[in-house]
């Protein structure tokens, strides 16, 4: 997934931060204010891009956000199209699922024009995928490093999920947006060990 996926380079940026009754912040006043979006949640800063996507890494913090909110084709960055039936999605898929409906990702959509390619060419969709249309897929929570309040001793949470509206996204450094993906229809599913299944 070209657009979204992270270039050579761009890795997190090793700021320093500060923790306290406010929430996270950086210290450097640059980054603490250029990395806040427009709900004043803090990102993750990256390093500029010195080289090709690399496939398979995390996604890239400010083009994923990007794609999530405008919802741009996670290849290409153009809007994907809409259906009566819905925006197509490929989400990777190494088993069968009993329903994709109500399912959270951080993955954006992907243009029709782009299924194919993504499809043959992303490895972790080539172990296993499916494409859906989908109907709805609203805002409902941010991914990412959860730190925690002064009083507390545990160390960071990595990889954590904070709902729209917590008291937590004060405290987290997100890498990601999250949709939930809702009147989901199947286009087609790939597994290795099922081959291509009836829609």
């Amino acid at each position: 997934m070209t657009y979204v996926a992270r270039r050579a380079g761009e890795t997190p940026l090793p700021l320093a931060i500060k923790v306290d009754d406010d929430g996270v912040r950086y210290t450097d006043a640059f980054h603490n204010v250029v990395m806040r979006d427009i709900d004043s949640v803090l990102w993750q800063a990256t390093g500029p891009a010195d080289g090709p996507p690399v496939h398979g890494d995390p996604l890239h913090p400010g083009r994923q956000r990007d794609a999530m909110e405008n919802l741009w084709c996670a290849e290409c960055g153009h809007p994907p199209g809409r259906t009566d039936g819905g925006m197509p999605w490929v989400l990777a898929a190494p088993t069968p699922e009993p329903t994709w409906e109500g399912i959270d990702t951080e993955v954006p959509p992907t243009c029709e024009t782009c299924l194919g390619h993504v499809t043959s060419a992303c490895p972790s969709l080539r172990a296993g995928h499916v494409a859906l249309r989908v109907r709805k897929a609203p805002v409902v929570g941010y991914r990412g490093t959860l730190h925690p309040r002064p009083e507390q001793t545990a160390g960071p949470e990595a990889d954590s999920f904070v709902p729209l509206g917590s008291d937590d996204l004060r405290r987290l450094i997100a890498t990601s947006l999250v949709r939930r993906l809702a009147g989901c229809t199947v286009i087609t599913a790939y597994h290795p060990a099922g081959g291509l299944p009836d829609a």
